[in-house]
């Protein structure tokens, strides 16, 4: 009678993982979601031009130059975070002793909602699904008006979030000057 019960057991546990498996469910937003989320670059140290300072204890890396993100820069806007729809796995963080010196670990790669305020580059809808990749920063939903200046690279079906922490770190005027300069 254990044999039968294991046997069973195991026989409901694969008719199970068959019937989750993208192949036997019915296709979903979030599995698109979750290959936009695996597709997504990873924002890194390694990215940035050679010429920035070496990172200091407890110290954030500095925002990557704005003229180096424009290049990848197809629609630019201010907005606001409307919903978080997918939320990747976090990354493994190797272990780092006390006193660590380096740049901060990339946080898990997200898919969200952006409501768009002011058009400063492109042809964007007025709300719009974008993928913020992994980088050392998570978003969440606006609160109180709260909006962001996101620079997007051309990816398809779901731009990508461009620039190392997010849609704060660069302010519409400096985005307008840096576009009316290239």
């Amino acid at each position: 009678m254990r044999g039968g019960a294991a046997a069973l057991a195991v026989l409901l546990v694969v008719a199970g993982t068959i019937a989750a498996s993208p192949a036997g469910a019915a296709p979903a937003p979030r599995a698109g979601y979750a290959a936009a989320c695996r597709r997504a670059a990873t924002v890194t140290a390694a990215e940035r031009p050679a010429a920035v300072e070496p990172v200091v204890w407890h110290a954030a890396l500095p925002p990557t130059p704005l003229p180096i993100v424009l290049r990848s820069t197809a629609t630019a806007f201010t907005g606001q975070v409307t919903a978080v729809l997918y939320q990747g796995p976090p990354p493994r963080v190797p272990h780092r002793p006390a006193g660590f010196v380096g740049p901060i670990p990339p946080s898990r790669c997200q898919v969200v909602r952006v409501r768009v305020s002011q058009i400063l580059l492109g042809d964007p809808p007025a709300q719009l699904v974008v993928v913020k990749p992994r980088a050392p920063y998570l978003l969440g939903r606006s609160r109180l008006g709260q909006t962001g200046t996101f620079l997007l690279d051309a990816s398809r079906p779901y731009p990508q979030i461009l620039g190392l922490y997010g849609p704060s770190s660069y302010a519409p005027s400096a985005v307008a000057a840096g576009l009316a300069g290239r």
